[in-house]
């Protein structure tokens, strides 16, 4: 299971040709629950960096291990009662709306050597896992909070002077699961200069995934001078810590170890709607991923 990360970029190391290494290591392990119910956290990090320049992209992902349930769990959790819905106790600033179709998921996994049936196989889901429908990836939840944010930081640098803020890093944790076939939002605030909190709701509303980032501004400076963001947190930063997940299903997305290495690549198509909040900047966008 999925349950959130941290990644990291210094931008002041520009990518030249050559090789790209990846360092992996295991960072820390946690079992948590009682016996027999264990979960095992497990934090694994990644530095990859090219020849002759040190680390550029630092991530962390804390992925979960469970035992296997029986049939009978497998029953009693898909029959047990959802819990109370946990709304963003914010407004938006700008918000997306998405609707994941299987073949988007199909093509994520693809993208990402990710083979695990809850992502491509409807009947193992809901008769083996217990969910109702195919699982958004966790790690695709990232890709699309970020790429929603550059477009806006690009929209206010091409406002402002022609050159946009650009991510120093993000930290987000997995709430509650977010289906294929069923629409998302993707949601912005400005919480401060060059601080961003981003997260996602479900079709009902509730939080699925919580993030916050930090912007650095455009050099004034030649690529590569005078740009490190003195500020930026080691990797073993963490978010703030978000409410109660909204389900008893264990509140994680699921993911195999191998994340995501580019963007979804998904054909989406969009629609400009009239502001929704009275008295905010807010721009709304329906698009459905194929």
């Amino acid at each position: 299971m999925w349950a959130g990360g941290y990644v990291g970029f210094d931008d002041t190391i520009r990518l030249r040709s050559g090789d790209l290494r990846c360092r992996e290591s295991i960072a820390d392990v946690e079992i948590k629950g009682n016996e027999g119910e264990e979960k095992v956290f497990v934090t694994i990090q990644r530095d990859i960096d090219a020849s002759k320049q040190r680390g550029f992209i630092v991530e962390r992902r804390t992925l979960v291990f469970m035992r296997d349930r029986s049939h009978a769990a497998d029953v009693t959790v898909i029959s047990r009662p959802q819990r109370d819905i946990v709304k963003p106790p914010w407004d938006a600033h700008f918000c997306h709306a998405i609707t994941p179709s299987p073949a988007l998921l199909f093509r994520f996994s693809a993208l990402t050597f990710n083979a695990h049936r809850i992502h491509l196989d409807q009947g193992y889901c809901r008769d083996v896992e217990g969910y109702r429908n195919l699982l958004v990836h966790g790690p695709l939840s990232l890709v699309l909070m970020l790429q929603f944010l550059h477009i806006q930081l690009t929209k206010e640098g091409q406002a402002r002077n022609g050159k946009c803020d650009t991510i120093s890093y993000v930290n987000y944790r997995c709430l509650a699961p977010l289906y294929a076939e069923e629409q998302l939002k993707v949601c912005i605030r400005k919480k401060a200069a060059y601080e961003w909190q981003t997260w996602i709701e479900g079709p009902d509303g509730g939080l699925a995934v919580r993030g916050n980032v930090k912007t650095i501004p455009p050099p004034s400076s030649p690529p590569g001078v005078g740009r490190k963001d003195k500020s930026t947190p080691s990797p073993t930063g963490k978010c703030e810590e978000p409410p109660p997940a909204t389900s008893d299903k264990p509140s994680y997305h699921t993911s195999g170890v191998d994340g995501p290495k580019s963007s979804t690549g998904g054909a989406v198509s969009t629609k400009a709607e009239e502001p929704a909040t009275e008295g905010k900047s807010v721009e709304q966008i329906s698009t459905t991923a194929d």
